[in-house]
């Protein structure tokens, strides 16, 4: 026998402080800057009652635009009709922005006086993402042997997670000759802090696979592509008690891959999505990277993204120190 617990509300920062604002089931919640309303946000440019969200039949969640004087916004497009709205969508009214999140968990009851059994339980989180993968696996692969291929990747993969674990990552991932790091982010936004630790991660990163050429007498450096992304995901854990793992689900992991794989045709090391940059922004000299606009496999939209070699990872390093 199973049930499903589910938990919507709305997050967001109000006077530098973290708000929960529950949504009920069988009521709306009305927004704007009447203190009558259920989330009352005190901006001149919020209308008095600017928004609605309520929710359907099919238990759905949608929200109204209350024929606001600066509109509601949701993921950046303005609010013309009702819109329904998906797990960790950003809700902008005013200066503010509120985040749409729905957490359930399928619980799987035994029978005979056993314990209940976790299948899933996710939460919408703000995360960075890190996609490495060895450059040119496939011709690596052809040139050496076997056993020589096995101990590149198993000391690659030890040493990693091991500089992973240092540096606070939630969970990671190994998938063939690719390394996958996911950081949570406890507020609305990434600190300098921990920004900086996902770069120092990156950067061991690319220390460990240049010195496996010396550690392993090899005939050529190994050199890493790398894609960093920030964003909303649903993170938690899958399985039973048997068998489980922690796992990230959303546009921002897959994001993360696709520019992992844009290294090889832009002729970079690292290619940050615009998510990860606009927080990065503040603390870096603008000139670090390269920018572009390319197609990603997948996506029907180009894509910003930010270019750099390897070699400016220390200089960022050093940008947050200044």
């Amino acid at each position: 026998m199973s049930d499903i617990a589910t938990q919507v509300y709305l997050l967001t920062t109000i006077d530098g402080q973290s708000a929960k604002f529950d949504i009920p089931g069988d009521s709306a919640l009305r927004i704007g800057r009447s203190k009558s309303g259920n989330v009352v946000l005190d901006d001149e440019s919020v209308s008095r009652h600017h928004a609605l969200l309520q929710r359907t039949q099919h238990n759905q969640y949608y929200i109204t635009d209350l024929g606001s004087r600066n509109g509601t916004y949701v993921n950046q497009k303005r609010v013309t009709a009702s819109v329904i709205l998906r797990p960790h969508d950003r809700i902008s009214i005013g200066s503010y922005n509120l985040i749409f999140c729905y957490e359930s968990a399928e619980v799987i009851r035994e029978t005979a006086g056993r314990a209940p059994t976790t299948n899933m339980q996710f939460a919408p989180k703000l995360i960075t993402v890190v996609v490495a993968d060895i450059r040119g696996f496939t011709g690596l692969a052809r040139r050496v042997e076997p056993d020589m291929l096995t101990n590149i990747t198993s000391t690659l993969f030890r040493k990693a997670g091991k500089a992973l674990q240092e540096r606070g990552t939630w969970a990671q991932k190994y998938i063939g000759d690719a390394v996958m790091a996911v950081w949570l982010h406890p507020e609305l936004s990434p600190s300098a802090t921990e920004l900086r630790t996902v770069i120092d991660a990156v950067s061991q990163l690319a220390d460990i696979a240049e010195s496996l050429q010396g550690t392993l007498a090899l005939s050529e450096p190994i050199r890493l592509g790398v894609g960093i992304n920030t964003g909303w995901a649903m993170v938690g854990n899958a399985g039973s008690i048997a068998m489980s793992d922690y796992t990230a689900l959303g546009e921002v992991v897959n994001h993360a891959f696709r520019l992992e794989s844009a290294t090889r045709f832009l002729d970079c090391d690292l290619a940050v999505g615009k998510g990860t940059y606009d927080y990065l922004a503040p603390s870096i000299d603008s000139g670090m990277f390269q920018v572009c606009t390319t197609m990603l496999k997948g996506y029907e939209e180009p894509a910003t993204v930010y270019t750099a070699k390897i070699p400016i990872l220390k200089l960022l390093l050093e940008s947050f120190s200044e």
